[in-house]
């Protein structure tokens, strides 16, 4: 059987220094990825995932692919601990050996002008070194785990439901995955999933860029002063939605004080 492999860090650092030389591989990946010399990699216990055949891609709509890509990537690496998930080694590894073809069609393209802007592109997407919210939101692979990962945690029994509203709106993505104190918390992100199909199937007025961000960012506030896991479900239900409704009517008295327009008594 075919281990899951990952790079050694005297390999990791070897490749991120050098991705100038490399740039042209980067961004049309055909042939065997980067030589990082004898000894540069090793084998886990865990069976390789095979990533390359199963992974999709659309040309014209690289992002219409993030949910069944989601899927299948934690699907294949499902006995992952979230731990073994927040090694960069492993991840960069899937991007140049098993994936790079996937990372630069839905990450490179088109290649900018200048050789500086296209090394950070190949730094964000082929590497995590920002840490775990770097994993969370740029690597190529690993970010699918992690959606991967949340939305079972929100929905085991539908985690496509999950991914298809969380994907809807890129901003709504960043402004929940992007906040592990509730992401990361199963009975918080429970609760604000179910509060977000309330308002999926009512319209969606709460997933416009603003006011989603001032729900999760009062939610923040408020999980500093009271431990949200620990209020019973239908207080926390009802925490939920009144910062959700108090989200909503900050955004629309914004709108109308644009626009000229005095609040209805």
């Amino acid at each position: 059987m075919t281990r899951l492999r990952y790079y050694t860090s005297e390999a990791l650092e070897n490749l991120r220094s050098t991705i100038t030389e490399r740039l042209d591989w980067y961004y049309a990946p055909k042939g065997p990825p980067p030589s990082i010399g004898l000894g540069g990699v090793r084998e886990s216990r865990l069976a390789a995932p095979g990533l390359a055949k199963q992974l999709k891609m659309d040309a014209k709509n690289p992002s219409k692919t993030d949910v069944d890509n989601a899927l299948i990537v934690y699907d294949a690496l499902s006995e992952l601990t979230p731990h073994q998930a927040s090694i960069e080694r492993m991840w960069t590894y899937l991007c140049h050996s098993d994936c790079p073809q996937y990372a630069a069609a839905r990450w490179l393209q088109p290649r900018p002008d200048t050789d500086e802007s296209a090394v950070r592109k190949v730094h964000n997407h082929f590497f995590a070194g920002g840490g775990n919210r770097a994993l969370i939101r740029d690597n190529a692979v690993s970010r699918l785990w992690w959606l991967g990962k949340i939305a079972h945690d929100a929905d085991p029994d539908n985690p496509r439901e999950f991914l298809t509203i969380l994907l809807h709106r890129q901003d709504v993505r960043s402004a929940l995955i992007e906040r592990p104190a509730v992401s990361m918390n199963q009975d918080v992100l429970r609760g604000i999933y179910e509060v977000m199909q309330e308002h999926w199937s009512d319209g969606g007025v709460l997933f416009e860029r603003t006011p989603f961000r001032s729900w999760m960012t009062a939610l923040n506030r408020r999980g500093g002063v009271i431990l949200l896991d620990a209020l019973p479900k239908k207080q926390l239900l009802a925490l939920l939605r009144e910062e959700a409704d108090r989200a909503l009517e900050e955004s629309a008295s914004k709108g109308r004080r644009a626009h000229g327009r005095q609040p209805e008594p």
